[in-house]
This record gives C-alpha cells, sequence and structure tokens, in this order.
C-alpha cells in the first residue's frame, strides 16, 4: 500500500525516463566497460545528490549499490582472480569465480538487511528512516545469491561429474545486468521521491 502510494507521487515523463536509463544498461550488456561505467557514474551522481539534500539513506544506498562494483574490479578486474579456465583447472577456476560471487552477494544482503541500524550508529544525529528500497534491495541481492549458489553447483556437476548443464552459466552475466539495472531504476525513483519530498517541505515552509 505503502509502495503504491509513493508511486503515485511520481509524474509519468519523470517514471518513463527512469525505466529508460534503466533498460539502457541491459541493452548495452555486450559492452561491459560502458555498463559499469554507467553505472558507476550513475550511482556516484545519485550520491552526490544524496550528499548535497544532506540524505544519509540515499547515500547509504548508494554507496552499498557501489559495493560489487569495487568488490568486483579489485578482485577481476585488476588480474588477482583470473576470469579464464584451463580444462586442467576449470572446476576449481570456476568454483572460485562463483564462489566470490556468492560471498560477494551474502555480504552485502547482511549490510542491506542491517542498514538502519548501521546508518544510525554512524550517524546518531541523523534522521535515519526505512524506505522502500530497503525492501526490494535485500530481495533483489537474495535471488542473485540463489542464482550464484546455483551457478556454483552446476558448475560441480558440469566440470566435476560431467554433466552437460550450462543454463546457470550462460545466464549468469544477464542476471547481473538485470540486477545492476533494477538497482538503478530503483535508487533513481527513491531519489526523485526524496527530492519531491523536499520540494513539498519547503513549498509548505513558504506558504
Amino acid at each position: 500500500m505503502v509502495f503504491a502510494v509513493h508511486f503515485r507521487s511520481i509524474n509519468k515523463p519523470l517514471l518513463m525516463a527512469t525505466v529508460a536509463l534503466s533498460l539502457l544498461l541491459v541493452i548495452l550488456r555486450d559492452a561491459t566497460f560502458y555498463v559499469f561505467s554507467a553505472y558507476s557514474l550513475l550511482l556516484i551522481g545519485l550520491f552526490i545528490i544524496g550528499v548535497r539534500l544532506r540524505e544519509v539513506n540515499l547515500c547509504g544506498l548508494t554507496g552499498l549499490a557501489l559495493f560489487p562494483i569495487v568488490y568486483e574490479n579489485l578482485l577481476f578486474t585488476t588480474g588477482l582472480i583470473s576470469l579464464t579456465s584451463e580444462t586442467q583447472n576449470r572446476l576449481f577456476q570456476n568454483s572460485l569465480i562463483f564462489g566470490l560471487h556468492f560471498i560477494k552477494e551474502l555480504i552485502l544482503l547482511v549490510l542491506l538487511i542491517y542498514r538502519m541500524e548501521i546508518s544510525k550508529r554512524l550517524f546518531p544525529n541523523r534522521n535515519i528512516y526505512y524506505t522502500f528500497a530497503d525492501t526490494l534491495l535485500p530481495w533483489l541481492c537474495l535471488l542473485t545469491a540463489i542464482f550464484s549458489f546455483l551457478a556454483l553447483f552446476e558448475n560441480y556437476l558440469r566440470n566435476g561429474r560431467g554433466y552437460d548443464i550450462t543454463f546457470f552459466f550462460y545466464a549468469f552475466e544477464i542476471t547481473g545486468y538485470l540486477f545492476y539495472s533494477s538497482v538503478c531504476g530503483i535508487l533513481l525513483v527513491l531519489t526523485m521521491l526524496i527530492y519531491q519530498k523536499r520540494r513539498l517541505i519547503l513549498y509548505d515552509r513558504e506558504t
């Protein structure tokens, strides 16, 4: 009910722009560098808006949304963990890759679930409150964690037991982009709601 009320307060052009920006990440899914660059720049922009509005909740959520990008770049883009595997070590290497993704999603899930408690401890004098994004983002993260676990298990069946199963292997990258685009859409809507709320407050004060 509260979620529906939130969306009724958004005008159609803003909602269409949100959907378009979110779908852009899915359309560009074959251009990994551009997708992650656009995703990072968008979230950094939302973080800056949160700082300007002194909105700790928006800053915290966008910061958590940036965590997977930082995590993956530190591990994979730097070459610390190779994303390629040879036939003789495919089971181990793929298990390492999927396992690290699974760990990342578990860490993010815990941080999202306890976001308010952590924020209250770090910023005791700020207005910390529960947003609709605090409901949706943990569920999205849980779904990706389940998917990573299934990909990890499928890898064992494929490379450890010899079964010809590749569903989660080929769908893994696509679901990742869907997760990132969904996060962008949710945080864009949240930002617009916060901005509209601030405008209403300022209008009430002026009148």
